[in-house]
């Protein structure tokens, strides 16, 4: 879901389409290599997984542990449960789990072809499909998250107080914090990037391992 409220410039147009181009060249995994590799189910108190490089994988679900959602895409599956985040990726042939807080709600799941994000009213998680491991950014007690924008690069969530970013290359999540009074104005994403415009700056997330660049 993207928002366009007001165009970039020209320049930070281009400026944005050279440096996605950058970024796509310095890309080793195409889209199609991405097709989904993992098959996944639920059967006799357990989810099930399989890939084109391993045989059957299981992880145990609790006695009331209820399943509210699955889904599979590119490298990685996901199970979301009233207990646990589930992560299996096809490249490290193992599940791997996230314990949610006491009462956390999930609201918002996103799976894309080498990572995977989870929102709830606490915390954003990010799953890593590359290696199979889970991330996690708390929320402040009174952030909120207004928008969401994605492509299979990266992610940026917009919240009442900062820019939070995530890419299946960083080390975890990238956050840029909002002045007072800056707003936003528009978000492109094109070309793997996603840049924000706001009254004050330009901030492009995917263009370098650090995550943001800035530009006046």
């Amino acid at each position: 879901m993207n928002t366009f409220e007001t165009p970039l410039s020209p320049i930070r147009l281009c400026l944005i389409t050279c440096l996605g181009l950058i970024w796509l060249l310095s890309q080793g995994v195409t889209g199609a290599e991405l097709q989904s590799e993992v098959t996944l189910w639920l059967e006799s108190g357990q989810a099930v997984a399989t890939s084109q490089l391993s045989g059957r994988r299981e992880i145990p679900l609790g006695a009331q542990e209820i399943v509210l959602s699955s889904g599979t895409n590119g490298i990685n599956g996901i199970v979301v449960t009233s207990r646990r985040l589930l992560g299996f990726s096809s490249r490290v042939l193992t599940w791997s789990k996230k314990e949610l807080d006491v009462n956390e709600k999930v609201f918002e799941r996103k799976i894309l072809p080498t990572f995977s994000l989870i929102r709830t009213d606490r915390h954003l998680y990010g799953f890593r499909g590359v290696n199979g491991l889970w991330l996690e950014e708390p929320l402040g007690m009174r952030e909120k998250v207004n928008r969401f924008h994605s492509n299979d690069y990266g992610a940026v969530f917009i919240t009442n107080e900062r820019l939070v970013g995530f890419t299946p290359l960083l080390g975890g999540f990238a956050s840029k914090s909002l002045d007072v009074h800056e707003h936003i104005l528009g978000v492109d994403n094109e070309n793997g990037l996603i840049a924000v415009s706001t009254n004050r700056r330009t901030l492009v997330f995917g263009t370098r391992l650090s995550g943001w660049d800035e530009f006046e």
